[in-house]
């Protein structure tokens, strides 16, 4: 975690696995006694589930990175986001992008596991008429486009268009997969509880339920 602390995260972690709470009640400490103590039961699951988790927010140069990795020798790795990543020995932002994306490299072949690393675009998407984001939007996309496995995007056209795109929905965009198909997925998301369902319908039918027990005040 790089850009939003470990306490920040264990309350969306919270809100995915609760039946009942949303992020922004969270967020804003806007509970009732029932929220608390739904809160204490969630705790109580995820001391259990997310057990082999580890989680870093402290972690700013590559060099402890890599460290950190092959201390514990994870399965898997997300790194959100790679550019806030600081590279000492390399001052130009693009040979640090390739730094980085050769050091993943080498440390995934090594210790046998994935990495997720999550990018930040560059702004041309935010002038296109088509605002879906495609490969040349990574920014610094050479290296990262060539030396990835995968490349996927996340599409919420609701923050761009909100009249045109729904609310509860999300497109899974694989631009690139070295060893599968390439296209687009319409998914179900809930912003406000932190998750992403099968379809729209499920992601709509959720946040009202929960609206519905909490008197339809929260929007």
């Amino acid at each position: 975690n790089r850009e939003m602390s470990n306490s920040e995260m264990v309350k969306k972690l919270i809100v995915l696995e609760s039946d009942k709470l949303l992020y922004n009640n969270l967020r804003q400490n806007d509970l009732d006694l029932d929220d608390y103590v739904e809160i204490d039961s969630v705790a109580e699951r995820l001391m259990s589930k997310y057990s082999n988790l580890k989680m870093y927010d402290n972690v700013r140069n590559l060099p402890d990175c890599m460290r950190e990795i092959q201390k514990y020798k994870p399965d898997v790795i997300v790194d959100d986001y790679i550019q806030l990543i600081d590279v000492p020995e390399e001052r130009e932002r693009r040979f640090q992008i390739e730094k980085i994306m050769q050091e993943y490299k080498w440390v995934c072949k090594a210790e046998n596991c994935s990495a997720l690393l999550v990018s930040q675009l560059n702004r041309e998407i935010e002038r296109r008429i088509e605002p879906r984001p495609r490969l040349s939007d990574y920014a610094e996309s050479g290296v990262i486009e060539q030396t990835a496995e995968a490349a996927i995007f996340v599409f919420y056209g609701y923050n761009f268009n909100s009249e045109e795109y729904s609310k509860y929905e999300c497109e899974i965009i694989s631009a690139k997969s070295r060893y599968g198909k390439i296209g687009r997925y319409s998914i179900g998301f809930g912003g406000d509880r932190c998750k992403f369902f099968t379809n729209p319908e499920d992601a709509k039918e959720d946040l009202e339920r929960i609206r519905s027990m909490q008197g339809g005040n929260n929007e």
